[in-house]
């Protein structure tokens, strides 16, 4: 892990908490303490209730993908946010609530999940780059491979490495055909 990373993960983890606390003490000195606890508590068994009923809703959908032989990668990245939010949810506190309940709004979730694609699926093969039209983040619905020199989104034929695929199977040359084999054997 990149020391950047750390020193944010390290900042949120110190931060998050602490305003949490001084959050719920102010909360509590305006509204008194049983209400605070309230609150709490009924956050996180709203927020619960939302999670399964959503929760199931996007098991359904990666289920129904899946009978139709589709990859279910955008119901199961909506899954992965929704778990997040749980976690969210079931941590005290208002802010993370607050976050929690933010990312259990479909359209909110529908666009980190179209974010998340377009930075997910691109595949570089050969200095060219494909991208999905699932992932394409900037509104186009095209996709294909483009040259380095070529604008995003434009089709072209797959780079073609010399190589080619590798077939294999039985041969049978076709100047060898005209020997006969059972008349060498008599």
């Amino acid at each position: 892990m990149q020391s950047p990373i750390r020193a944010i993960l390290l900042l949120v983890f110190i931060a998050v908490p602490l305003l949490e606390i001084a959050l719920l003490i102010k909360i509590g000195q305006s509204i008194g303490f049983w209400a605070t606890i309230l609150i709490v508590i009924a956050t996180a068994a709203i927020g619960t209730l939302l999670l399964h009923q959503q929760g199931m809703a996007t098991l359904r959908r990666v289920l129904d993908a899946m009978d139709k032989g589709e990859p279910p990668v955008t119901p199961v990245l909506e899954g992965l946010v929704l778990l997040v939010a749980g976690l969210l949810l079931l941590t005290p506190g208002i802010i993370t609530d607050t976050i929690g309940f933010i990312l259990l709004i479909p359209p909110v979730r529908e666009l980190l999940v179209r974010h998340a694609l377009g930075r997910l699926f691109v595949v570089n093969v050969a200095g060219r780059t494909w991208r999905s039209s699932e992932g394409a983040n900037d509104g186009s619905a095209e996709s294909g491979w483009t040259s380095p020199g070529h604008a995003r989104g434009t089709s072209h034929q797959p780079p073609h490495s010399g190589d080619g695929p590798v077939i294999e199977g039985e041969y049978q040359r076709l100047d060898e055909r005209t020997v006969d084999p059972q008349k060498d054997r008599r």
